[in-house]
């Protein structure tokens, strides 16, 4: 047992390192870069709620934003002369005074801009689905979305604001940033986001501005993000590792005791009970056999005599007709003794069960031992529940009932009684008048032995019912009791 906990101890170990490999090999690889690709994902939802939502309820109260400083959605009316725009700080509502001309006229430029700006779609395949969704071909997003930064810068270059602006300082872009990547998703109704997606050399940088026109207007939804890339993630995988390994390596050495003490060792102990048994079995027949030779020799040994007394016709032998019928009895006891060794062998693992009835099986042996009881005078009474009944092989419960009946036939005096009850899982058989021996007591089921006064018998008798008994895991027990020995087979 030892030496199979030291395995699965090794082989657990093994496992741990094995898994912990895997796990750290999955947490800087292949996480990471699903991290990122959830994060986009979130992200996309993100300014399709914050615009959806916005366009339910004109405000950011129900809006979750995970940008709040920088995320906002301006609204662009058609006729009226005013730009709404709101955000979770603050909202404004932006409107042109009659006397600002050029503040006025800007106004007119934005409304005659969104007026004009469309985003010309194309049907899918299926023009025949009045439900299909509509897409945009790359060339014609490109198109419009330059038109349209195009037509912000020149109209914005027309605000003239009473301060002046010099650039003191400008690093060049080149080389800054890389990977540029330019996306645009499909919303319900008429809208559009546009992803416009930038990497430096630690972040992703990505703005999303979503476009939808409305019956008034066009409303427009900004919602700028950074998305930490897999070179961020990985220290922080590299120093969780320790802690890792060492839950790790807990959980597989708890799995391993479990799995020890609660399949290993069942198994382990169900092995040796079977080696135990095939042992006993072992050392049973062999004790068997060489008492069984030694039995018969004796037998041989008093036919061969008888034999050739009558073949040299020597002194009382010369009677050959009163001697040949004890060759008879010899051979007779022989044959009886082989039948039974085979038998008992022959019985073994095999084992039909079904439900039967004790009460009916004892009355039938006690019934085909009348005749023998008879020639001895003796008186056998049964009693009991004639409703006792079991699940158990019946053959074998014959077997062991016939052997306790000859046993107790055979050993109770001239005259006396022998007396049976039944019960519901039990039999008990009391001969009156007999007893066994305090010497001889613990030695009763060992094959061979023998009471002080046997009659014909060769000493199996209790040897098989006790084997029989085991087969079907039933208990055998004889004792004495006063003035009588008393057999009990209990059924488990």
């Amino acid at each position: 047992m030892k030496e199979l906990g030291r395995k699965n101890l090794c082989y657990s170990l093994l496992l741990a390192v094995v898994m912990m490999l895997f796990l750290i090999g999955y947490f800087i690889w292949m996480l990471p870069s699903l991290y990122v690709s959830y994060a986009e994902e979130q992200n996309l939802e993100a300014i399709k709620k914050q615009h959806q939502v916005f366009m339910e309820t004109g405000t950011y109260d129900e809006v979750y934003v995970k940008n709040p400083t920088a995320c906002m959605s301006v609204k662009i009316p058609f006729e009226e002369n005013y730009i709404e725009a709101a955000s979770k700080i603050i909202t404004l509502k932006v409107s042109a005074l009659d006397q600002e001309k050029e503040t006025a006229e800007l106004m007119k430029d934005i409304q005659a801009f969104v007026k004009k700006f469309r985003f010309k779609k194309v049907k899918k395949a299926d023009e025949a689905d009045p439900e299909s969704e509509q897409i945009f071909t790359d060339q014609q997003i490109r198109g419009e979305w330059d038109n349209l930064l195009k037509k912000i810068k020149e109209i914005f270059t027309k605000v003239k604001l009473p301060m002046q602006t010099n650039i003191v300082y400008k690093q060049a872009e080149e080389g800054l940033f890389d990977r540029e990547s330019f996306r645009i998703h499909t919303v319900s109704g008429h809208g559009i986001i546009v992803e416009a997606t930038v990497f430096d050399q630690n972040n992703q940088y990505t703005n999303y501005l979503a476009v939808e026109q409305v019956s008034d207007g066009m409303v427009f939804s900004v919602l700028p993000v950074i998305t930490p890339q897999m070179e961020e993630i990985r220290p922080i995988v590299m120093q969780s590792v320790p802690m890792l390994g060492a839950v790790l390596l807990i959980l597989v050495l708890i799995f391993s005791q479990l799995y020890s003490s609660g399949i290993v060792h069942p198994v382990y102990q169900k092995l040796q009970d079977i080696n135990h048994s095939l042992l006993e079995e072992n050392e049973r027949q062999e004790m068997f056999l060489r008492a069984s030779s030694h039995q018969l020799k004796t037998p041989v040994t008093a036919a061969l005599l008888l034999l050739d007394g009558m073949i040299g016709q020597i002194g009382k032998y010369k009677d050959r007709e009163k001697y040949l019928p004890k060759v008879k009895e010899q051979l007779l006891s022989m044959r009886r003794m082989i039948e039974e060794i085979l038998s008992l062998h022959k019985s073994r693992g095999k084992l039909s069960k079904s439900h039967i009835n004790l009460y009916v099986i004892v009355q039938a042996q006690a019934a085909s031992y009348q005749v023998a009881a008879a020639e001895k005078l003796l008186d056998i009474s049964m009693e009991g529940n004639k409703e006792a009944c079991i699940w158990t092989d019946g053959d074998i419960v014959v077997k062991i009932i016939d052997n306790l009946l000859s046993n107790a036939v055979a050993y109770t005096p001239q005259g006396g009684r022998i007396a049976i009850f039944v019960s519901e899982q039990s039999i008990m058989i009391r001969n009156e008048g007999a007893v066994i021996s305090q010497d001889m007591l613990p030695h009763i089921f060992e094959p061979f032995v023998c009471g002080e006064h046997k009659s014909g018998t060769h000493g199996l008798g209790l040897y098989i019912a006790s084997y029989y008994a085991k087969m079907i895991y039933a208990a055998l027990d004889i004792q004495n009791r006063e003035n009588c020995v008393e057999a009990v087979l209990n059924f488990h």
